[in-house]
């Protein structure tokens, strides 16, 4: 296939799955994969900052040319479309800032010529090679980018569609209510006495001890706050049907166990957020989420390792050959990924086995190997920090078989 001269689009990478449809795009290769800083509020003409982006390019590109001479005139054709910063640069974003995202990384093959970018800074990098080096990617898409966050008030309850740095509200349709009370003033309670009993709580009338045992009132309108919560969640669902991301519930602490008693939406989070919605300060309940998020996340790597270390032996391994090679057989259910360590080397095809003694020019990160491989056979994708990885290795594998 031909190369084109104009970037196709930016890539919109929110999930493992979005990074296996460009990954299998990619072909047979060349594949160069390079990863950029952003500078911090460059601003067109204004801000003298705004050239540290393309400076950054060119020492990038000049630092990958002996890899690319080793793909011959298919290399070179690769960098030479690439070298101009204008034809990879981020589309501007609001008031003219040169970028919305912290680092952009740039994919070129024959097949694929996609930008991203990423939500953190990560180091400068280039890399030729058969395949896309991905690992700062994965970094990001392990983690939920993308969430909804239900604020659960009796006053006013809301549903925003969040990522990790925008929140956006989402209206939820008629007949939802989200005030408790114009929900209760719209209903025949179910009941009556005990209700009525909680109504007339006025000095000097019938209270609820009257007509009902102590602790009854509390219990009622619990009952009623879970009625209230039931058609808050077919709402919910409804607005979210088909979706996949995490839904995270802020309320107070007692009312979060009465919410998941009802909740339809199959992927609530474990986690939630503890607190009164409109008692917390602007921006803390979005933070507090990924803080819950976050949780979810290290409770599925505590639960992988658990499992590693249970199969170990036989069902499991940390030796990097075993794990390449299942990865490259399909026979990688679960991958665990060190955050920082890498491996050099190259999987030889031909002999079906990995080498590390290769030139420098030809070796590649087989920990990003084993991931790509991992991915495209429908694996799963965990990293992990390197001070909890089984025996301080660079990658480790659960096996299908």
């Amino acid at each position: 296939m031909a190369m084109g001269s104009v970037k196709d689009r930016e890539a919109s990478l929110g999930t493992l799955d979005d990074l296996k449809t460009l990954l299998s795009s990619a072909g047979t290769g060349p594949c160069l994969s390079v990863y950029v800083p952003l500078s911090n509020d460059s601003t067109v003409g204004k801000n003298p900052n705004a050239k540290q982006n393309e400076l950054r390019w060119r020492e990038c590109l000049d630092a990958v040319d002996k890899q690319a001479a080793q793909f011959g005139e298919a290399g070179r054709e690769i960098l030479t479309l690439v070298r101009d910063w204008d034809s990879v640069a981020p589309e501007p974003g609001a008031e003219g800032r040169t970028q919305k995202g912290r680092s952009v990384a740039v994919f070129r093959s024959p097949d694929v010529f996609q930008v991203v970018l990423l939500d953190e800074e990560v180091p400068e990098r280039a890399v030729f090679g058969r395949q896309f080096y991905v690992r700062p990617l994965i970094k990001e898409l392990v983690r939920d980018r993308s969430f909804y966050l239900l604020a659960l008030s009796q006053k006013n309850t809301r549903l925003l569609h969040c990522t990790m740095h925008t929140s956006e509200e989402i209206s939820l349709p008629e007949p939802v209510k989200t005030d408790f009370e114009e929900w209760m003033n719209q209903r025949k309670p179910d009941h009556n006495l005990v209700y009525n009993a909680m109504a007339s709580g006025a000095q000097g009338q019938a209270g609820p001890s009257a007509l009902a045992p102590k602790g009854a009132d509390a219990e009622a309108k619990d009952e009623y706050l879970v009625h209230f919560f039931q058609q808050l969640t077919d709402g919910v669902a409804g607005v979210l049907k088909g979706k996949t991301e995490p839904l995270v519930v802020c309320a107070v602490e007692y009312q979060i166990p009465l919410y998941r008693a009802v909740n339809t939406y199959p992927h609530l989070a474990a986690e939630a957020v503890h607190g009164a919605p409109n008692g917390l300060r602007s921006g803390e309940m979005h933070a507090r989420a990924i803080d819950a998020l976050n949780r979810c996340y290290e409770t599925k790597v505590n639960d992988a390792l658990a499992l590693w270390n249970h199969k170990v032996g036989g069902g499991a391994s940390s030796r990097l050959e075993d794990v390449v090679t299942a990865a490259h057989d399909g026979r990688v259910l679960t991958l665990l990924v060190s955050d920082s360590e890498e491996r050099a080397g190259v999987f030889d095809e031909a002999s079906h086995s990995v080498n590390t003694h290769v030139p420098a020019a030809v070796k590649e990160d087989l920990v990003n190997d084993a991931a790509v491989q991992t991915l495209l056979h429908a694996g799963r994708l965990l990293v992990v920090p390197q001070d909890k990885m089984p025996g301080e290795a660079a990658v480790a594998a659960i096996f299908r078989f």
